[in-house]
């Protein structure tokens, strides 16, 4: 009896050391992570790796994941070599700045490696691109009356010399001041053996007060060269007009016209002046009707102190 006791107690506590471990284990899971790597590559010759990474929610739905250690990796002499560190933002996205001289291949190609390692929420994970560099160049005649933009794509030969990009697709836009907008319903242009391709700018694009305007061309989500712009100015706009009275006076405005301001200031004055002669009426009354009792004697007696 004291064996099977002694027995039951011992499975009993088995069965909770396992329970408890498989809690420990779903506590301390980690999340199923998908990465997503691009490259890109701005007018002002700066290139950044820019990594979204999403995550497995309770739901089994990747949503974006917050706080991912990121790791940004190149391939120099066929070893990783770490670029940075970055932590990815509410959206799930990191933006890290990339050396300015990439190590390059012997098909004058570089590889960029965006890992997941060792984090303590998140699976390990990694996805890597192998790209191209890229080059844009925009030229516009702004005496041209058909104002035409032409743009040269190009790219670095084994020599280190420039050779044109044909078939490459190019997207223009206008830059504002919160981000860039098309410039056309059909913004495209697809360059030729010679690397280029023209687009015809619309007449109806606002400038500034001056007419200047900036155009972007871009090449976007390319799996050999990623992402590529350049940008060029251009007194192609139509010139913003500056309103005199930015502040008219207007019933809709926040200032009213003189006339409504005026003739409201003359009729409350009339009411205030009504309320002052009620209140002064009143106290005349009162003061009426409760004479102030006289001070010293009375005639009669002064009277009769002088007879």
């Amino acid at each position: 009896m004291k064996n099977f006791k002694l027995l039951f107690t011992m499975l009993c506590l088995m069965l909770w050391g396992t329970s408890s471990a498989e809690e420990t284990t779903k506590e301390v899971g980690k999340r199923e992570t998908s990465i997503q790597l691009s490259f890109y590559k701005k007018a002002d010759q700066t290139k950044t790796a820019r990594v979204k990474v999403n995550a497995k929610n309770d739901k089994r739905k990747f949503m974006p994941a917050r706080n991912a250690h990121i790791n940004i990796y190149v391939i120099n002499n066929k070893t990783e070599q770490l670029v940075a560190t970055e932590l990815t933002g509410i959206d799930g996205k990191a933006v890290v700045e990339l050396p300015k001289n990439l190590p390059l291949d012997a098909d004058m190609k570089f590889t960029i490696i965006a890992k997941i390692e060792n984090d303590p929420a998140f699976e390990d994970a990694q996805e890597q691109g192998t790209y191209k560099e890229a080059n844009l160049s925009i030229s516009i005649n702004t005496a041209d009356t058909d104002r035409l933009v032409t743009v040269k794509a190009t790219e670095l030969d084994k020599d280190g010399k420039e050779k044109p990009i044909a078939k490459a697709t190019i997207n223009f836009y206008i830059q504002r001041l919160f981000g860039t907008m098309p410039a056309a319903e059909d913004r495209t242009a697809t360059t030729d053996d010679k690397g280029e391709g023209t687009f015809i700018l619309p007449r109806d694009i606002k400038g500034d007060t001056l007419g200047n305007i900036i155009v972007v061309a871009k090449i976007e989500d390319n799996d050999i060269y990623g992402n590529v712009d350049s940008k060029v100015d251009a007194k192609l706009g139509i010139a913003l007009l500056v309103d005199k009275n930015p502040f008219p006076r207007a019933l809709w405005e926040p200032r009213a016209p003189a006339p409504l301001v005026i003739t409201i200031s003359v009729i409350f004055s009339c009411v205030w002046l009504v309320y002052i002669s009620l209140f002064y009426t009143i106290i005349k009354i009162s003061r009426d009707k409760n004479p102030p009792t006289p001070t010293g004697k009375p005639p009669y007696e002064l009277a009769y102190e002088d007879h």
